[in-house]
């Protein structure tokens, strides 16, 4: 038999509440040359029953159980398995648009330059409305970038896609790596990574995911998606980057901001051999004083952008697009000159 279009990489632990609306989701795709490599990861609850009354319904279901622990482990697991050229990622609580593979993959198949493709989300359920705030605006970002000059630019800010909307070549898994093992967001990784080493990366604007949101997804209790890990990984590959693909030519490197978070940035960074020569503030009380041991300056200490080189570490809404704005009013270019890293 040929092998399918697509193998779709679905790992599984307790997820009995949404898996069967997750694989009717699957069965409903216009591509039908798919196979399913779904990945049991040590459920305790139904899923398991589930995953095996559809395999027995649909051979292109293969059901494996994870013979490491956790998910970076199961999804290698899969893809070690997958007989398609193309994976596509998937989680068991979200639901494809019917049109998802099919256009994912013709693009991919009509883009041979681009190695992976996402979508834009959308966010649900409205019944959690109390617990949307902060991913309704990390989903409005990451609708916004689309193109791959986009997703260099905008890398070290937050992870450019949401996993499950993704589409690759196996062949860059076997050239670049899987899926790290760490306290670190395992996606977030492997997209800096990738990106280090030329990986072309693109979305689609159009919605093909429903992402849910709900009390018990990972990215809400699991300590790998805390901020301070989100941290941790940019600082390691920030300083990749300005090692290998930034042109300082002696510029000093300052950081923009100084309030709490900012400042705890700026201590990841400096650990990772960065070295910063000063942080940029508006607060009248912040500057002139050191902080992390370093001097806090006013805007008007800026130095021109031949002389430095700056990291935005402001994350808070709207001052992001601030600074890069006035950056760029004086003569700052993006990529050459400063970095938005939150």
């Amino acid at each position: 038999m040929s092998p399918p279009d697509v193998s779709i990489i679905l790992p599984v632990r307790n997820a009995e509440r949404y898996l069967s609306q997750c694989l009717d989701s699957v069965d409903r795709q216009t591509l039908k040359s798919w196979e399913l490599v779904a990945v049991n990861d040590g459920s305790i609850d139904q899923s398991l029953e589930i995953l095996h009354h559809y395999a027995k319904c649909d051979p292109r279901v293969l059901l494996l159980n994870n013979p490491g622990k956790g998910l970076a482990s199961a999804l290698n697991y899969g893809i070690e398995h997958a007989n398609a050229k193309m994976i596509a990622r998937m989680d068991a609580d979200d639901l494809m648009h019917p049109q998802r593979l099919e256009i994912q993959f013709t693009y991919l198949e009509q883009n041979p330059e681009v190695d992976l493709v996402s979508s834009r989300v959308a966010h649900f359920p409205k019944a959690h409305k109390k617990l949307r705030k902060g991913y309704e605006v990390y989903v409005d970002w990451t609708n916004t970038i689309i193109t791959a000059e986009e997703h260099l630019m905008n890398r070290f800010v937050d992870s450019p896609f949401a996993h499950p909307s993704v589409t690759f070549r196996k062949s860059i898994v076997e050239k670049f790596g899987g899926y790290r093992e760490g306290n670190f967001p395992e996606d977030f990784e492997l997209w800096l990574r990738w990106m280090g080493a030329g990986v072309m990366m693109e979305k689609i604007p159009r919605v093909l995911l429903e992402w849910r949101d709900h009390p018990q997804r990972a990215s809400r209790t699991d300590s790998r998606y805390h901020q301070l890990a989100f941290q941790k990984i940019k600082a390691e590959y920030v300083n990749l980057w300005l090692k290998n693909e930034a042109d300082l030519n002696g510029r000093r490197i300052y950081g923009w901001g100084a309030g709490r978070v900012a400042r705890k940035f700026a201590g990841h960074l400096t650990r990772e051999g960065i070295k910063l020569s000063g942080l940029i503030d508006l607060d009248l009380q912040k500057i002139g004083k050191r902080m992390n041991g370093l001097p806090v300056l006013s805007i008007k200490s800026l130095p021109p952008a031949k002389e430095c080189f700056i990291l935005i570490l402001l994350g808070a809404r709207g001052k992001r697009e601030e600074i890069s704005k006035y950056l760029t009013m004086k003569g700052f270019i993006p990529g050459r000159d400063f970095l938005p890293l939150a």
